[in-house]
């Protein structure tokens, strides 16, 4: 007989990992440890998730690709360019500070084996977003023309450091400041 997967439990099985992912790294998580904490069975817990990788993987690609799509919802074809690169920084500057858990579950799986095992087709449609964006910049002349691993790194570090700024209270999640720190970020990129 087939279980029937309830949605309340799965979405407290997710939080419950982002929580243990965000204080202790993927070492910390334990599948009986997890399953204890939310108050079920472990073979509950392995009707959802086959394995740890199975239950990382599966957070990791729901939420780049909820995360992906909302981002890209924050441009329209009609803004100019400069509008198209600041609406998606400054939704994943509110994404960073709103959504600590989830933007540092990405970030460690971003840099661990557990990426590549995330679905290639949500790996592209999610570096697709940067990829078109900074194509379309240095084909109109507009930001400069060198990679768009370069161009990503320097609008990646300023951005991680606006939202640290943002934590350590030495900025606030405000239009001027933002406004501030994306025009360091613009001016590193522009032609």
């Amino acid at each position: 007989m087939v279980r029937v997967k309830d949605e309340t439990k799965r979405l407290a099985i997710v939080e419950n990992t982002l929580d243990i992912v965000f204080e202790k790294g993927f070492a910390g998580v334990k599948m009986a440890t997890l399953a204890k904490k939310i108050g079920i069975s472990v073979s509950t817990l392995y009707v959802y998730y086959k394995n740890k990788e199975d239950l990382i993987i599966s957070i990791a690609t729901e939420l780049i690709e909820r995360e992906t799509k909302r981002s890209s919802n924050s441009i329209t074809a009609d803004l100019p360019f400069k509008l198209k690169i600041k609406a998606i920084w400054v939704y994943w500057i509110n994404f960073s500070i709103n959504h600590s858990k989830e933007m540092n579950f990405i970030t460690q799986v971003k840099k661990s084996p557990y990426y590549d095992k995330v679905p290639e087709a949500v790996r592209e449609t999610k570096s697709r977003l940067g990829t078109d964006l900074f194509e379309l910049g240095k084909k109109e002349g507009l930001i400069k023309n060198v990679s768009n691993e370069i161009l990503e790194s320097t609008m990646g570090a300023i951005l991680l450091e606006t939202v640290n700024l943002i934590i350590d209270k030495k900025l606030k999640l405000n239009k001027k400041d933002i406004d501030l720190m994306f025009s360091f970020a613009w001016d590193a990129i522009k032609s």
